[in-house]
């Protein structure tokens, strides 16, 4: 119903929809869309009902979340940080602030009044003392400016402090399609300006002490001549409107360029990580000019910020200043005195300067409730259930009886769909507890999405997942990740020494079978190769290591679950030759012989000796049974891939144009006894 900040390249399509199905809206090139809401699917429904039509389908639990949500205030959040210091250490510094404002005041009263009691003080000793006066009073101002700027220094580093703290706690919690659906180096640029938040507390002292010298200022002003009123008035409370009026105007065009923003170093840090396939793969001007239009919309909204604030500023001197000569000819036409008149001038041109002051400040609030508001984001996002099946105090299902080692899973009719693209569609399997499962299928075919779905990171648009006879949400999860050793190549390898990755996950007092994980995962050769054994560093995302050994060293790191009930293999030896991950793959079977194991492969013939093999294609599972049942079947989808593989490898790899070489502690070697690898 309602969208914002949506640039000229933005494609908006709308799907006409089919017999029985909603209409669709796809926005492509966004930078930024507002939603205000969508319908309800109970009036839909009822409306559909009155007309004879099926009503459209509920939106996910997800949108529903999503437009329940309250809208982000980052201003009243930070307040609430801010309470936490009491209201004593606001409330004197706000008294602090006027009291400064009062002091400027003040300030110009004096030097009115030298000017007269300059022509009455005859002796050098009285001139002396007017000086140390003056002097005194100045002292007193920054004696007491100094404490105020102090205290919001401090306020805004426990600012800081405080934001920082309740990221970290909320980190755990997040949803992990949150993180998921949002570009690393859109979250890091998030957290690298977090210290934006300690200038806050400075930023609003600004705004109030120039809102609390306009008060006085008008104040003044009428106190020197009462009928000013109108004109005084006026230019005062244009003085802090007009600046406020503009807000919106910058604010949308801030957040655009800081969009574009994170958009370009996005790019800088996908094209820092990629830079050596760019120059083996020749895309140096594919990838310049896809920087060049990254570059081309940040400038563009970075000049329209400009060309919107200059045009604010001069808009806001120029009326100021206007009604400044208005108070300035009003009083004149009154035939003021001489002298009243240079202290009325002096107060009138100030309040185009208080005016600039708050503009200034408000010109600066937008940037940082824009860095508020996408600090903030995060701390409103979604978190994992609680499972609010269970009675108060009564145990899940799991618990209520002795468990056995391996988990019962059981997919009732489930679906997931991502982004608004059906990934899984009723999908209904039992796997036994204990059972050792393959799962095959072509490249997309929704293996993966399969299995993370018991990692929690898809929902089920429908149906149900149930583990032990409890249904996987909230609670559940996380007891069964608890219980889950996992294995995927996108297991993040830190750069700390080989044993603290091996040992990551677990407690400070549970042992480590050190000995065993290394024989069971082939580690000791890598070991062995490594300058200070298990104490060297792997590097960031194990850089220091081969595809291979990370892939080992991942493994090992799972091996220390060696009592887990649910185990997952996604690819898990990717990298290896081929006798090298079945003699690891042989061991995991071993290792975890009585755990429920899901193993997704592509290599068939390894799937042979498995309990079950379960085949997924297009999101559906289409076949599920022993893998020599299968087999015997001439329309079994299994067998097909089966025999795929064999012609390739007999037909394709075994042909007498392959030249086979074979790499053996550094040394390349070429003869035909060589195996494919």
């Amino acid at each position: 119903e309602g969208a914002a900040m949506i640039p000229q390249d933005c494609w908006i399509v709308r799907e006409a929809p089919a017999d029985g199905e909603e209409e669709n809206v796809f926005v492509r090139g966004a930078v930024l869309v507002r939603a205000r809401g969508r319908r309800s699917a109970e009036g839909d429904e009822s409306r559909a009902a009155g007309e004879g039509e099926a009503g459209p389908s509920p939106a996910s639990r997800e949108v529903q979340a999503a437009l329940r949500e309250k809208p982000t205030r980052p201003l009243r959040d930070l307040l609430g940080f801010l309470r936490a210091d009491g209201w004593l250490t606001v409330t004197a510094l706000i008294v602090g602030l006027m009291l400064a404002a009062a002091g400027v005041l003040a300030e110009a009263v004096l030097f009115r009044g030298l000017l007269d009691l300059s022509r009455s003080l005859g002796l050098g000793i009285q001139r002396i003392g007017m000086m140390a006066a003056v002097i005194a009073f100045a002292v007193a101002l920054m004696l007491l400016e100094l404490p105020v700027f102090a205290g919001l220094l401090r306020l805004g580093r426990r600012l800081e402090a405080r934001f920082r703290m309740a990221f970290l706690e909320k980190l755990p919690r997040l949803n992990d399609d949150y993180l998921r659906s949002r570009p690393t180096s859109d979250m890091a640029e998030r957290c690298h300006m977090l210290h934006v938040l300690r200038n806050l507390p400075g930023l609003g002292a600004v705004f109030f002490r120039s809102c609390f010298a306009v008060v006085l200022t008008t104040l003044g002003i009428l106190w020197l001549d009462p009928g000013c009123l109108v004109p005084v008035v006026v230019t005062a409370v244009a003085s802090v409107v007009l600046p406020l009026l503009v807000q919106p105007l910058l604010a949308e065009r801030d957040l655009r360029m800081r969009t574009h923003a994170g958009a370009l170093s996005r790019f800088y840090l996908d094209a820092m990580i990629g830079l050596t396939p760019i120059r083996s793969h020749g895309a140096e001007t594919t990838v310049r000019r896809e920087h060049e239009g990254l570059l081309t919309e940040w400038a563009r909204s970075g000049l329209g910020l400009q060309r919107a604030a200059v045009a604010a500023d001069a808009t806001l001197s120029l009326a100021g200043f206007a009604l400044a000569a208005w108070v300035l000819l009003a009083h004149v036409a009154r035939q003021g005195e001489q002298a009243n008149i240079l202290l009325l001038a002096y107060w009138a041109l100030h309040l185009p300067m208080l005016g600039q002051a708050i503009a200034a400040a408000a010109r600066q609030y937008p940037g940082t409730r824009n860095i508020a508001l996408r600090l903030m984001e995060p701390l409103g996002a979604l978190e994992e259930e609680s499972s609010t099946t269970a009675a108060a105090g009564e145990r899940p299902p799991s618990e209520r009886k002795e468990r056995r080692r391996g988990a019962a899973i059981r997919f009732d009719n489930v679906t997931v769909r991502a982004a608004g693209h059906t990934i899984l569609e009723d999908v209904n399997l039992a796997i036994e507890s204990g059972l050792h499962v393959a799962i095959v299928g072509a490249s997309g075919a929704g293996k993966s999405t399969l299995v993370g779905v018991l990692l929690g990171w898809r929902r089920p648009a429908a149906g149900v997942v149930r583990v032990d006879g409890e249904e996987l949400k909230g609670d559940c999860i996380r007891r069964l990740r608890r219980r889950t050793a996992w294995v995927d190549p996108a297991v993040q390898l830190w750069n700390r020494p080989l044993l603290a990755n091996l040992r990551y996950g677990l407690g400070r007092d549970r042992p480590l079978a050190t000995t065993a994980i290394l024989c069971a995962a082939d580690l000791h050769s890598l070991v062995e190769s490594l300058p200070d054994g298990l104490q060297t560093t792997l590097g960031e995302g194990g850089a220091f290591l081969s595809g291979g050994e990370g892939q080992r060293v991942r493994f090992g790191r799972a091996l220390a679950r060696a009592k887990a009930d649910l185990v997952i293999l996604d690819e898990p030896f990717r990298g290896l030759d081929r006798p090298r991950r079945r003699n690891l793959l042989q061991e995991a079977r071993r290792w975890w012989r009585e755990a429920t194991m899901l193993c997704i492969t592509h290599d068939i013939d390894a799937t042979r000796d498995f309990d079950r093999v379960v085949v997924v294609d297009g999101g559906h599972v289409v076949e599920t049974g022993k893998p020599d049942e299968l087999l015997r079947r001439p329309d079994s989808r299994y067998r097909l891939l089966a025999d795929a593989e064999a012609a390739l490898r007999e037909g394709q790899w075994s042909g007498i144009g392959w030249r086979r070489l074979t790499m053996v502690d550094g040394v390349l070697q070429e003869g035909r006894e060589a195996t494919v690898r």
